[in-house]
This record gives C-alpha cells, structure tokens and sequence, in this order.
C-alpha cells in the first residue's frame, strides 16, 4: 500500500469515529451496507442465472446470491438495535450506481453472451475488493462503540473474501481470453476508484448536510478539502486469490 493510501486509510479511521459518535450516524452507515447488499448487487444475479447453465458454476451464483440477501438481514438487524430508522438511501450515495453508468449500465441489462456475465462479475469483483477495504475501517470504527456490530462486520468480511474468488473464477471462466479478461478488470478498477471518489463527496455533504458527524463548521471545511486532496488514492491494490472453480465454493 503507498504511502498516499495508508494516509487516507488513517483520515478515514479518525472521521468514522467522529460519526460513530451518534446513533444516528451508525444507523446512517449500517442503513447504507444493508442496501447494498440486498439491491445493488443482489439485482444482478437472477439474470446471471437466465444464462449460465453450468451447474456448478449455477451453485455458486445461488450462494452468491443468498450470502448478499443474509448479509443485509445482519446490518438490519444491526441497525436496529441503534434505535433509529432512516429513510431509504438515495440513490446519489449508492456507488454500484455510479459503477454502472461509467461502465454502460452493465448491471441493467440482460446478460446475452458469455462476455456479460464475465462483465457482471468484473463490476461485482471490484465492489467486492472496496467492500472488503472498507470493511477494515468498519470493524476498527465499531469495536470502540459496539462489538457486536463490529463482529457482524467481520464474519460478513469472510464471506466477501469468498466472493471475491467467486468473481475472479467465473469472469475469468467466460472471458473470451486472458489478454480481454486483464483488460477489462483495469478498466473497472479505474472506473470503481473514479465512482468510489465521486460517491465519497456525496456522503461528505450528505453527512454534514443531516447533522451524523460530530464536527463543527471548521472540521468540516477541514474534511471537504482532506477528501479534495486525497481523492487520487482510491484505486486499490489488486488481491491475490485462488482461480480454482473447484475450490471456491467451500
């Protein structure tokens, strides 16, 4: 990790903390996860099986697919237990969105060929890498106000580490070929950290906006221009993970 990341890495820690300090701020974040699991990547996966007829392969994507919507009953019911019900995230802080309309609406449409459903799952590879990132800072913002929570986010965090490998196998098994498949997975890299900065400033001002961080007037003029100057470090660093499809389900 560069030495521009690992600073991030630290800022993000320090502002969590600040929005940790609110139950309003924890049901703000935990709200946003659970959507996330349930809509944004969950909306893919029955097209995805309108194509793919392998069994084992079929098997995977189903328990893909079951592992997002449980995912989101676990935030929920983390969410809950903060005592407040925020309103439906909108849908200028969802970064599967943003995702897609840099890519061309992948996710929207229906998978035809082998080529879209190697693009599905590099766009679900890719969220996967953030959510694993992000999930480290999630786990060290929640141990210091409630471990209960904190320990939800790690045993979904070992799940996103199978998922990852299940995006890894399957893209690469319907890629026309590698040189395509090592292509398009930096294309959506560059994109993800394109959207990931984009989707950052709009939670910014739509934390500050609604009063979930604790900073006042001059922190977060302060936060506006750390996010400004750090938001070249959002691509991140490629994971080593296993290609075999005989080994990933388990």
């Amino acid at each position: 990790m560069n030495l521009v990341q690992r600073i991030r890495d630290t800022l993000t820690a320090r502002f969590m903390k600040g929005m940790l300090a609110t139950k309003k701020g924890q049901a703000h974040i935990l709200n946003q996860v659970a959507d996330a699991e349930a809509t944004d990547e969950g909306a893919i996966f029955d097209r995805l099986l309108a194509h793919v007829t392998d069994p084992k392969l079929r098997q995977i994507i189903e328990r893909h697919q079951a592992d997002e919507l449980r995912h989101a009953q676990m935030f929920l019911g983390c969410m809950a237990r903060t005592g407040i019900a925020p309103s439906p995230v909108p849908d200028h802080l969802k970064l599967l969105d943003r995702l897609d309309a840099l890519a061309g609406n992948v996710m929207g449409e229906p998978v035809r060929s082998d080529e879209d459903v190697m693009q599905a799952y590099l766009m679900l590879l890719v969220i996967e890498e953030r959510a694993i990132h992000q999930f480290t800072a999630f786990i060290r913002a929640f141990d210091l106000v409630d471990r209960e929570t904190a320990d939800v986010f790690r045993a979904i965090a070992h799940d996103e580490e199978r998922h990852l490998r299940y995006c890894h196998a399957i893209s690469k098994r319907y890629a026309p070929d590698t040189t395509t498949w090592e292509r398009e997975l930096g294309r959506f890299r560059v994109l993800e950290a394109k959207a990931f900065a984009e989707n950052t400033s709009a939670n910014l001002e739509h934390t500050f906006h609604n009063g979930l961080h604790s900073a006042g007037p001059v922190e977060r003029m302060l936060w506006r221009g750390i996010t400004r100057i750090t938001s070249g470090a959002d691509r991140m660093k490629p994971r080593e993970v296993s290609f075999d499809l005989a080994a990933v389900g388990s």
